[in-house]
């Protein structure tokens, strides 16, 4: 399918043709890109907040403290002027770094060169609380509503100081007001010391980017650079995938696949008559996210051809404008051809590869922190197996830190005696991030026009489209009724 192009934001559908006629489930694979580049940029309308764990386990050793550091002063020093920011040191509680009180500061010379400066006082000490540090950076956000506000999280430690619920509960007040970049510091050994199922939590949350472990401090100030260079490069905030579906279809499921997997399923809105809109956060124009759609869908005769349904991407900038959202169409044909029906879309079997490898790893890990060692090497096997076939050949070397792998290729592993388990956590967050599908023929191709047929009555309402707009049916199906003059 052509993308849809009403919106800043444009998306593509992929997805086989045919289905059986006895129903089934439906993947399309939505491709959505980023607002076209924009000349005379002002950054005026962005905010940012630098959340830096300050606790005490930053000071062992010290190093870590000094890259984190230096490493805010190389995102502070890329703050394009007028942008809004500030600094917040995480411990047990948030405290502000700069600028001194809970406001944001307007970035110039000045204020960077302040910024800097209060930077040298940072001292680890304390616990982690890291909801309290979010529920800061949400307070200062708020106080620029219309800004597309961004955090960079810095961490070392897990949320030792304070509740999981309370951590849950403020990663769900943060929903919709700001997105996350967490980067998370290991030693050099692979050794880390911070809680995977947490910063999962949160950056599925808050924007679905990847979660990044950080083992070479060197390289920890080019990180924050090339994060805020995205960050900075935003010019879309809060867009939601709209799914619209005739009574023939419902969702199953909504997940997003790449540049991360992050399950979007229980975050749909209602958004109309059989329509949900799932929130995809902020857009730079270099951005590309593709989602994996699961729609459930009704049997029906061999031979038929329906629309059953439609996707669109809108955006807060739409509703200012009042810009109607063009749709892309889904179009089924139900068939008894096993050969037609059982097609795999090439978009749909390249990520279903890598969520397989996600859900591998993660059971083979679970099982051998469960002491089921044939089941843990069965698992990790088949995940050594799928990265090394999709050519993620770091992957396959993290994963060894766990294992001893005796043949990549076939899978055949053996897990390591007396692991230490905090050597698997950045391989519990690296196993989401996925390769992009198509990178190397990727186009922009506007919709093509559909035909104009004449005006026709279908469930009971005037029709002048190729379907019907209550339930899909084609054209031809109904009764021709007079142009109107």
């Amino acid at each position: 399918m052509k993308p849809a192009d009403g919106s800043p934001l444009t998306v593509t559908a992929h997805h086989r043709e045919f289905l059986p006629a006895d129903g089934a489930v439906l993947d399309v694979i939505a491709t959505v890109h980023g607002p076209e580049p924009a000349s005379n940029v002002r950054h005026d309308g962005l905010a940012e907040v630098i959340l830096l764990d300050t606790s005490g386990s930053m000071g062992a050793p010290q190093a870590k403290m000094r890259a984190a550091q230096q490493a805010s002063v190389a995102a502070i020093d890329a703050l394009p002027d007028g942008v809004a920011f500030a600094v917040v040191a995480g411990t047990g509680t948030a405290t502000m770094v700069f600028p001194g009180k809970v406001r944001l500061a307007v970035a110039d010379e000045h204020t960077r060169a302040a910024a800097r400066h209060a930077l040298k006082s940072v001292s680890p000490h304390g616990g982690t609380a890291i909801g309290t540090w979010l529920l800061l950076a949400r307070q200062l956000l708020a106080t620029r509503p219309n800004a597309i506000g961004h955090v960079i999280l810095l961490t070392d430690g897990r949320n030792e100081s304070q509740h999981p619920d309370d951590l849950r509960a403020a990663v769900q007040e943060c929903e919709g007001h700001l997105t996350v970049d967490c980067r998370a510091i290991g030693s050099a050994d692979g050794v880390h010391d911070w809680d995977a199922a947490e910063l999962l939590g949160i950056a599925e949350a808050l924007g679905a980017n990847p979660v990044v472990p950080v083992e070479d401090l060197a390289g920890l100030g080019d990180e924050f650079r090339t994060v805020l260079a995205r960050a900075m490069a935003r010019r879309v905030a809060n867009a939601r995938l709209r799914i619209r579906t005739t009574e023939l279809a419902r969702v199953r499921f909504v997940k997003q696949v790449h540049p991360a997997i992050a399950d979007l399923t229980g975050r749909g809105e209602p958004a109309g008559e059989l329509t949900t809109a799932y929130p995809i956060g902020a857009w730079s124009p270099q951005d590309h996210r593709d989602y994996h759609v699961g729609l459930e869908v009704d049997p029906l005769a061999a031979g038929t051809r329906r629309r059953i349904g439609w996707l669109s991407v809108d955006t807060d900038t739409d509703t200012d404008t009042g810009e109607a959202q063009v749709e892309v169409p889904l179009t089924l044909e139900w068939t008894d051809d096993v050969l037609r029906h059982s097609e795999i879309h090439p978009s749909v079997a390249f990520y279903t590869v890598q969520q397989d490898y996600a859900a591998a790893f993660h059971s083979g890990l679970a099982a051998a922190r469960e002491g089921r060692v044939a089941e843990a090497e069965a698992k990790l096997g088949q995940a050594v197996a799928l990265a090394h076939a999709t050519g993620k050949d770091t992957d396959v070397q993290r994963i060894a830190r766990i294992v001893d792998v005796h043949d990549a290729a076939a899978g055949l592993v053996r897990l390591k005696v007396g692991v230490d388990w905090r050597l698997a956590e950045s391989s519990r967050v690296v196993v989401h991030t996925t390769t992009r599908w198509g990178a190397a023929g990727d186009e922009r191709r506007p919709p093509t026009p559909a035909p104009r047929v004449a005006p026709w009555s279908h469930c009971g309402e005037r029709q002048t489209g190729a379907y019907c707009q209550g339930c899909g049916a084609a054209h031809g199906t109904g009764e021709a009724v007079p142009e109107r003059r």
